[in-house]
This record gives structure tokens, C-alpha cells and sequence, in this order.
């Protein structure tokens, strides 16, 4: 069945349902989001059952025999496109601008022409673009045959149909002064001026102007101009221009990728040299040598019967024309060094400005001028340039948003200035909203003639298969760059090459890859048309194996109250390790982070929630890198409720309640961990719960709970004996530490010991080194100094030895405490400067308030009174923000002492009495120390 869209649908059908037809048509083969075609046939405010109106409509199609199939995400018209005249129209467009045969190339176009029977009932403003551009190639075909007169009647027509387009004018003015009418040529200017006035308020262009006064003069170099308008609001690229019109000649190659303004600066370049080559101003977008030739010769004033029909013979006569005349010619489109050789003058007072897309190389004696996206700067320059001052003054923030949701990428910001331009009424925040959409971005980045999606479709079908299917994948990924340790198990080498060399990638380091965000969202766009979800899904798969591969390689045993419950997949061969562990994180962090996610935005909910959990392991929790931690674990967490898996769910908020116990919001962890225990016990997993039991007896116990944290960790402990030495370990651990605070010395010493030895079982260093440091800190509870110093040194030593900083800190600040009580200042003093260095590095609250108490007794100690005071009030609101009750009885205990030493009777009785209070409440060894505190520090009694 034959359908047609370029004109009324047929076939007829009534209103609504034509409008579907067509829109389904126009994407012939592909699904049609439902959402997608409300939006389009009812725009932004669709009726209420919208959703049952298009199920009708549909029907209503299929009654007529139209193939429209439902899908599991839309409708989709399955039919050959060639039976669709759309279809058929760009078919025949493609296949003239690859013909080298000038009467084939015009023929293509005339057919492509005809299947225009009206205006389309959708898309009309987009298809009624691409008609003009179809028509304005037809007429430069006839003009470069010299069919001069034949072209005026079908061109007036055109003209009439699009009175504004001034190219199409400047067409009809030259076919007419070609043909001898000069009047009638001046008589269009005038028309054009007078609608460009009357409707727009501007003059003609520059490159009409010229046109006029060479038809005016009779000049016989009347036609020699031939750049088409230069920008009026060109903007940056001063460095490039400058080298432009600072050179003397010669062949410059322009190259960037598809919309980076190539040539527009090569026009703009070729305008402001115009004077120093008076000889002609020559412009060809480049098809084929030989046409290009046909064309150059005939602007040039070469009669059509001296040009000789084989290309080498057009090349010589070229060469000859141009020798001794200065000649600017621009060489836009450029896809290989073989176009270009044939048609580059031998004079060398000539320029050749070359675009392309293309990394070419060969052509001997070019000079390169490589372009990239503009700075932010410069983008909101040229939005202001296009849209004027005041707009852009009114919403600043908004003007630097839409440049960066276009990438800085001089076409889009066109695109979006000449559309909030013919908008008046739209606030600049109004076409934010509508680009922060990624699905929708492309189709609001169309303007006129102009179309970043077409821009960069063109360069997409000249690619080969292979090299269109690492395209799609790039896209689907969804990754700001991809580094070699993805790559290598997705892709070849010499594909990437192809992708790198048409400008779709960027090389950035070794052997790493970025695509352009807007080059992405069309790259995502056709994998998500053309490949099928299952591959899709395959290849972010083996994405997230690759990296859970590398990252495996990189985890440690942390002393984390929640051990480590995902296993690897552990399918790839390990990879080299990083040189320097920390930098590669710090670089690869916003890869693996959006990985993580586009995993779980897919469904992989297992493997993505694999390699969030290693990340833990391996960076995160190392470096309290709590915002990636909450974003891949959240991802995850979202995509396991959507699945329903239970235990997954219980895994990550495990995860969760450990990022929150770290960052030290204990009321939050204890909820994270609490509902984690419920799913556990529910699925009948002994391990999950006694992991979770863990968590939830660190919580309690650094809240002062201790009844609490003693049952939740002889829980935990007695659920993982013999089955999870680590998780084991900590357990033992959390009890000891709680048995030091309620002076059970004995007790805490046996099982600090016993955590220990299963530590060393565990191969945990980190865990022995933690054990040692809680041993040695029972020893300094008891006045047993030199055994504690003995202890912690060694802990401290471990510590060094894995190269665990944050641990390090914690172990130098135990250390210099010791050294504190010992007498020997100067050796805490530095101790104390690194482990408060080291915790603000990482952002570890609770261990930067414990550095700066054991500041503050040095302080004291060093007869620094004053100070010792400051210190010590500035962290009394810190430890009620954290809810750690006895870190704050601590606190006020010394700080009495320091009234004490100023003789302030009543400021020490004051704190004293409130941290005898918190130390009774607690039940900590302290409370049995109170009556020791006036005499220490010089006071007869304190107060009840």
C-alpha cells in the first residue's frame, strides 16, 4: 500500500488519525513511544483520555488495512518505507548529493520534487526546510548545466512559495542576469528588499548586496562572488581567524566535528579577505571532483563548451583559469584528500579554505586549523548576539544553562537563539525545561534549515556497519568517556579510528574516548531504533563485568561494621593494576558511578549492585566518598524494588545504614539497618541478619545504648561463628570496645584478643591493627602507659604498613594521647597535625572533633589555657549534632579542668556536674572518676 504524507495523507482518512499516520510514517519501521505521540497530535495539554482516543484512532487505521502494530512501548508502522513518498523523497535527495554526473544529480532532485503535493499535515515546518534544500541544490545543478532561462519560471514559482529564503532569490537574480535580463534581476532585488523590510525589518544580505551591484554594474566579474551570507553574529574563534588573515595564501584544512562552525569560519574568513583577492570569492559544497570542477570553471566565466568532459582535462583547464588571478575559494564538505587534489589552483596567490569533518591526512603543505565547541563565554556571547542584550541580561543563569545543555556547540546554540528568537513571548527558562528533557533534546535543537540530528545523521551513514554499530554502542553506554579497560572487551581499535577520524569521537589521554553529549544523545537515539534490546542490554553487561573485573583487583578488607555480601562475578581475566590506586579513582569515580546507574536504569540489577558494593570495598568507604556511595547504592536500591528482589534490597540498605554510620548520622543508620534485619529474618538469612545486627550494634553503642549494642552484637557474633570470620571479627571487636567503656577491663581485654587472633585468621590486617589500637587503648584507660604506647605504636605501624590513611589517623591520634600522658609534647604535637590534616582530607567528622579534643587536652597540658577553652567549647555543639552523649561528657569533663586552671570555680562546677550527669546516665567507667576531678585539678570539691 502506497502512503503519502508530503501534501494531504493518503490514503484519506479522517483528521486525528491522519495526523497518527503521518507521524508514524515519518518514522517508518520504528516504535513510537505512546507518550511521544500524544505529545505530538494533542501537544501540551492533551485531553484527559487521551490514551483511550489514540487506541481508537488506531483501530480506525487498521480497519483500513494500514500494517500499524501495537508494541510493548508504542505503535510502530510496519511497512517498507520506500512505500512511503517521504521516504522516497530522501532517498532520492541522498543518492543526488552522492552523484558525480550533474544531469543525474539534478534529475534525483527534480523527481524528489515532484512527490510534493501540498503542505504535510505534521512536521510541516521541518519537511518544508528540507523541500528548500532539496529545490535550492536542484537549482545550483541547473545553473552549473546553464539552463539559465529554462530555471526562471519553476524558480519565480519557488520564490513565490518562500518569499523570505534570500539564497533561493539570489538564485533567481543570477539565472536572470545569465540569461540577459538584467532588469528583471534588479527587479527582484527590489522585491526582496521590500518583503525583507515590510517583514522582517532587515536588509538584505551581504552576498545579495554584492550580487545587485554586480548585475547594476555589468561587471563581467558580475557572477565571481559566490560565498554564501557571512553571520552577522559571528562569534569567538579569534585565534583561529587571526591565523586566517595573518597567512599569505596557500591551503588551510578547517576541521572539527559535525555543528563546530567550520563553515561558518571559513565564510566569515573568506568575507574579510574578500579585498585581497579581488579576482573572485568562490564557494563549492563538495560533492565530487568532477562536479566541483564543472561548477568552479563555470563561475570563473568558462564557456560550458570549452569545459572538456573528463576530469583530468577540468582539472588543467582549472589550473590554467585561476594562474596569475588572486582567488578565494572555500571547499566546504570535504570527506577525502582525493576531492581536493583536482581542484586546487597551482597559483600561489590563491587561498583554499578546506572544511571536513574527516582527520585526513596526505595532502602535502596544508596547514590544519582543528575546532573544537566553544568556551561558555563564548556561547552566551553568540545567544546574546542572536536574541539580543536584554534577553539574555534578564535570565543570565537560564542563558548559561541552555548553552550548556547544547554543549557549547555552536550550531545548537543557533538553533536555540533563532528559536526563542521567533518566540518572543518565551522566557529563556522556557526552552531550558524543554532541553533538560535527553529524550527530547534532538527535536527541540531544529530551527529552520537547521538541525543538529541531520547534521549528524549525515556523518553517521557514510560510516561503515561496523563502524555505525560502535556509534550506537558509544550512545547506549551512556558513559561521559570510555577508558581502554572498557573498550577493549567491547570494541576494535581500528572502529574507534573510524569514529575518531569523521569527528563523532575525541581521543583524550591514552587510548581513552569522549563523545560529545549531543553527538550522544543521538548515538543512544539510533541504538535505541535500530538494535535490539536484549544486545543493548548485553553490552552495558559486559561493560559493568569489564570494570567489575578491574575494580575487584583493587578492594581491601575494611573495618566496616557491615562486611562485604556481594561476590564478584569474577568472569574476565584481572588487568593490570593501577600504578597510583587513589589517582585512578579519582578519575574513573563519575565513569563507574554512571555505570552503576545506567545498570540499574536497564534492570542488570545484580551485576550493577556487584560492582556498587565492590566499589565500597575498593574506594568509597577508603575515602569516605559518601555522594557516589549514596547514588550508586540508591540506583541499585530502586532497581531492586522494581524487580522485587528481597534480598538485594536488604543487601544495599546494609550498605546504606553503614555510608550513613560513617558519615556519622547514627539515628539514620540505625532505620537503614533495622528495616535490613526485618528483610533478612523474613527470607531466613542467618548471615544478612547477623550483618545487620552488626550495624545495628555499632549504632547503639556509639549512641550510649549499650544494653543494646552488647544484644545486637552477641547476635551477630553468635550467627557468624565459624561461617564469616570478618563479620565475626567485628563483632568481637564492638563488644570488646563497649566492655572498655563500662571499665570490664578483664573482659574487654579477652575479647579485643579473641578478635585478634580471628582477624589474623581472617587475613585481615586492617582488623589486626584495629584490635591492637583497642587493646592499647584499655591499657591507657587503666594509667598502664607504656603498655599502651607499646600497643598502639604497633598498631600504628600496621596501619603504615597497608597504607590505610584514614585508619592511620585514628591510630596517630591514639598514639599521641599516650605521648600526651607521657609528657612528651612535641612528638604529640605532630602527630596530632597529621591526623587532623588527614580526617579533613576525607571529610570524617567524628574523627576530626576526636583530633580536636585531644588538641585541646594538649592545649591544656601545655599550659595554653585560653586556647585549651576555645578548642574545647567549639566542639560541645558538634558532638549534639553528631548524638554522641559521651564524647560530650568527655568534652565538658576537660573543659571543667581548664576553669579549673583559670579559676573559674563555677564554670568547672558547671561542666563537671553536667558531664557527671551524662557519665551516671551512660554508665561509663567515669562515673566512678568523679570524685577524683577537684583534686586533680587543683579544687577542694565540686558540686552535687
Amino acid at each position: 500500500m502506497e502512503i503519502r504524507i508530503l501534501g494531504p495523507v493518503e490514503p484519506t482518512v479522517p483528521p486525528k488519525p491522519a495526523q497518527i499516520l503521518a507521524v508514524l510514517a515519518v518514522e517508518c519501521g520504528k516504535i513510537v513511544p505512546v507518550e511521544r505521540l500524544i505529545d505530538l497530535i494533542w501537544g501540551e495539554e492533551p485531553p484527559p483520555q487521551a490514551r483511550k482516543s489514540l487506541q481508537v484512532h488506531i483501530s480506525s487505521l487498521r480497519r483500513t488495512g494500514l500494517p500499524v502494530e501495537h508494541r510493548a512501548a508504542g505503535y510502530v508502522l510496519n511497512t517498507d518505507p520506500e512505500s512511503v513518498d517521504l521516504h522516497a523523497f530522501r532517498r532520492l535527495v541522498a543518492r543526488a548529493h552522492d552523484e558525480v554526473d550533474l544531469k543525474l544529480k539534478a534529475e534525483a532532485l527534480d523527481s524528489a520534487l515532484q512527490l510534493w503535493r501540498g503542505t504535510p499535515v505534521v512536521f510541516a515546518q521541518t519537511l518544508d526546510v528540507q523541500r528548500l534544500a532539496a529545490a535550492e541544490a536542484w537549482v545550483d545543478a541547473e545553473l552549473a548545466l546553464g539552463r539559465h532561462a529554462e530555471l526562471v519560471d519553476r524558480l519565480g514559482a519557488f520564490v513565490a512559495e518562500y518569499p523570505l529564503a534570500e539564497r533561493l532569490r539570489g538564485q533567481l537574480m543570477t539565472a536572470l542576469a545569465r540569461a540577459g535580463r538584467r532588469a528583471d534581476a534588479m527587479r527582484v532585488f527590489r522585491e526582496t528588499r521590500k518583503v525583507l523590510v515590510d517583514e522582517l525589518g532587515v536588509e538584505p544580505g551581504e552576498q545579495l548586496q554584492q550580487l545587485y551591484r554586480d548585475v547594476l554594474e555589468g561587471s563581467r566579474d558580475s557572477r565571481r562572488n559566490y560565498l554564501p551570507r557571512d553571520a552577522g553574529d559571528f562569534t569567538g574563534r579569534d585565534r583561529e581567524l587571526s591565523r586566517l588573515l595573518d597567512g599569505d595564501g596557500g591551503v588551510w584544512w578547517i576541521e572539527g566535528p559535525a555543528g563546530v562552525g567550520k563553515s561558518a569560519l571559513a565564510v566569515h574568513a573568506a568575507h574579510r579577505l574578500a579585498d585581497r583577492y579581488p579576482d573572485g570569492q568562490l564557494f563549492v559544497d563538495l560533492h565530487s571532483p568532477s562536479g566541483a570542477l564543472d561548477a568552479l570553471l563555470r563561475a570563473m566565466d568558462v564557456p560550458s563548451e570549452r569545459i572538456p568532459e573528463s576530469a583530468e582535462e577540468r582539472a588543467a583547464l582549472w589550473r590554467a583559469t585561476v594562474s596569475g588571478r588572486r582567488v578565494v575559494i572555500v571547499l566546504d564538505g570535504v570527506t577525502s584528500v582525493s576531492q581536493v587534489r583536482p581542484l586546487l589552483p597551482g597559483s600561489p596567490g590563491c587561498l583554499t579554505l578546506i572544511t571536513s569533518r574527516s582527520r585526513l591526512c596526505g595532502l602535502e603543505g596544508v596547514r590544519r586549523i582543528p575546532l573544537d565547541v566553544l568556551g561558555n563565554d563564548e556561547a552566551v556571547t553568540l545567544l546574546r548576539r542572536i536574541l539580543g542584550d536584554d534577553r539574555v541580561a534578564a535570565e543570565p543563569d537560564q542563558a548559561d544553562e541552555v548553552a550548556r545543555l547544547c554543549g557549547y556547540l555552536p550550531l545548537a546554540v543557533r538553533i536555540t537563539g533563532a528559536r526563542l528568537a521567533g518566540r518572543a513571548h518565551w522566557p529563556v527558562s522556557k526552552l531550558v525545561r524543554r532541553l533538560s528533557d535527553e529524550r527530547s533534546r534532538l527535536d527541540e535543537l531544529v530551527a529552520d534549515d537547521l538541525a543538529v540530528r541531520s547534521s549528524l545523521e549525515l556523518t553517521y551513514r557514510a560510516l561503515d556497519a561496523n563502524a555505525r554499530r560502535a556509534y550506537r554502542i558509544f550512545g547506549f553506554l551512556g558513559l561521559p568517556e570510555v577508558p581502554s579497560f572498557l573498550w577493549v572487551h567491547l570494541l576494535d581499535e581500528d572502529v574507534l579510528d573510524q569514529l575518531v577520524d569523521a569527528r563523532l569521537l575525541d581521543v583524550i589521554g591514552s587510548a581513552r574516548y569522549r563523545m560529545h553529549e549531543l553527538v550522544r544523545l543521538h548515538a543512544r537515539e539510533l541504538a535505541e531504533a535500530e538494535d535490539p534490546l536484549p544486545d543493548r542490554e548485553d553490552v552495558v553487561r559486559r561493560a559493568v563485568v569489564a570494570a567489575l573485573s578491574t575494580v575487584d583487583g583493587l578492594t581491601e578488607q575494611l573495618f566496616l561494621a557491615v562486611p562485604r555480601m556481594q561476590d564478584s562475578l569474577g568472569v574476565l581475566a584481572p588487568v593490570a593494576r593501577p600504578a597510583d590506586k587513589d589517582a585512578w579513582f579519582a578519575h574513573e569515580e563519575p565513569l563507574l558511578v554512571r555505570l552503576v546507574e545506567r545498570a540499574a536504569e536497564l534492570g542488570l540489577v545484580e551485576i550493577g549492585a556487584q560492582l556498587a558494593e565492590v566499589l565500597v570495598f575498593a574506594w568509597f568507604g577508603l575515602r569516605n566518598r559518601y555522594e557516589a556511595w549514596e547514588r550508586t547504592h540508591t540506583a541499585a536500591l530502586e532497581a531492586a524494588w522494581r524487580t522485587g528482589d528481597v534480598r538485594l534490597e536488604a543487601v544495599l540498605r546494609c550498605s546504606l545504614g553503614q555510608m550513613h554510620y560513617k558519615r556519622d548520622n547514627l539515628v539514620e543508620a540505625r532505620s537503614w539497618f533495622d528495616t535490613a534485619q526485618t528483610l533478612f529474618v523474613g527470607l531466613g538469612d542467618q548471615r544478612g541478619e547477623a550483618v545487620a545486627m552488626n550495624g545495628i550494634g555499632m549504632v547503639c553503642r556509639d549512641l550510649g545504648q549499650y544494653p543494646c549494642a552488647l544484644e545486637a552484637l552477641d547476635r551477630a557474633r553468635e550467627l557468624l561463628a565459624s561461617h564469616d570470620l570478618e563479620g565475626e571479627a567485628h563483632a568481637l571487636y564492638g563488644i570488646g570496645s563497649i566492655k572498655r567503656e563500662l571499665a570490664d577491663d578483664a573482659g574487654a581485654f579477652e575479647t579485643l584478643r579473641q578478635a585478634a587472633e580471628v582477624y589474623r585468621r581472617a587475613s585481615s590486617r586492617r582488623g589486626e591493627a584495629l584490635a591492637a589500637r583497642g587493646i592499647g587503648l584499655v591499657h591507657r584507660a587503666r594509667g598502664e602507659l607504656a603498655l599502651a604506647e607499646e600497643h598502639i605504636r604497633r598498631a600504628h605501624e600496621m596501619v603504615a604498613g597497608i597504607g590505610d590513611e584514614l585508619l592511620g589517623c585514628y591510630t596517630a591520634q591514639a598514639l599521641a594521647k599516650v605521648l600526651l600522658r607521657r609528657g612528651f609534647l612535641d612528638q604529640a604535637e605532630e602527630l596530632i597535625g597529621q591526623a587532623l590534616d588527614g580526617c579533613r582530607d576525607v571529610g570524617d567528622r567524628f574523627g576530626e572533633a576526636l583530633v580536636r579534643r585531644t588538641l585541646g587536652e594538649w592545649r591544656l597540658a601545655a599550659g595554653d589555657h585560653a586556647g585549651a577553652r576555645a578548642v574545647l567549647a567549639d566542639l560541645l555543639p558538634v558532638w549534639n549534632d553528631l548524638s554522641l552523649p559521651l564524647w560530650r561528657a568527655r568534652t565538658l569533663r576537660d573543659l571543667g579542668a581548664v576553669h579549673a586552671r583559670l579559676g573559674d570555680v563555677e564554670g568547672a562546677d558547671r561542666s563537671w556536674d553536667e558531664a557527671a550527669g551524662l557519665f551516671t546516665r551512660l554508665g561509663t567507667r567515669e562515673m566512678g572518676e568523679v570524685h577524683q576531678w577537684p583534686a586533680r585539678w587543683g579544687l577542694a570539691s565540686v558540686s552535687p
